[in-house]
């Protein structure tokens, strides 16, 4: 699960400090980084209703059960099934293995749909600094606290803040050009 985790922060980071301002709305550009950010794999998307034989039935029910939207993306990888949708302003990933068992979510906003108390942390340490997206990660027995990776843009630098169990920590920093 930690691989996972660290596989879709690891693959997430480089799009999203290379961008000035990240949109948390433009699902185009979340949706690249995201397939990009799984292990590095490229992904199919499962477009064509003729074609969702190809994802697991298992990983549709439970997705379809626990989620109630109905305009979600299917991708698959050599390892993975990714569902995806947008809903309020809020992207979601929910990543399964090729047997459908859900393996980890992952959700992409902006500041103003962060927790409080998480967005008071950061704001505390980093307040000259502006939060361009925040990445929630849940995984495995970590789902009842997941880690939040926190995109901040200062003058002269980028830096990826994670928070987990309740330490912060600078997760990658890149300087500015």
């Amino acid at each position: 699960m930690k691989k996972i985790l660290f596989a879709l922060a690891a693959g997430l980071i480089p799009a999203l400090a290379c961008t000035v301002e990240l949109k948390a709305q433009n699902a185009e550009i979340i949706a690249s980084a995201a397939s990009q950010g799984y292990k590095n794999e490229k992904f199919e998307a499962v477009a064509n209703p003729n074609t969702l034989n190809t994802v697991n039935t298992k990983a549709m029910k439970s997705f379809t059960k626990k989620y109630k939207v109905f305009d979600e993306k299917w991708s698959l990888g050599a390892d993975c099934i990714i569902a995806s949708y947008d809903l309020n302003s809020v992207s979601y990933f929910i990543y399964f293995d090729k047997k459908g068992h859900w393996e980890a979510s992952l959700k992409i906003y902006g500041e103003d749909k962060m927790p409080k108390d998480i967005r008071t942390e950061i704001k505390r340490e980093y307040f000259d600094y502006k939060i361009l997206a925040v990445q929630e990660i849940e995984s495995g027995s970590d789902r009842a606290q997941p880690t939040y990776v926190v995109n901040l843009q200062g003058e002269n630098d980028y830096k990826l803040i994670r928070i987990r169990d309740g330490d912060m920590d600078v997760y990658k920093e890149f300087k500015k050009n």
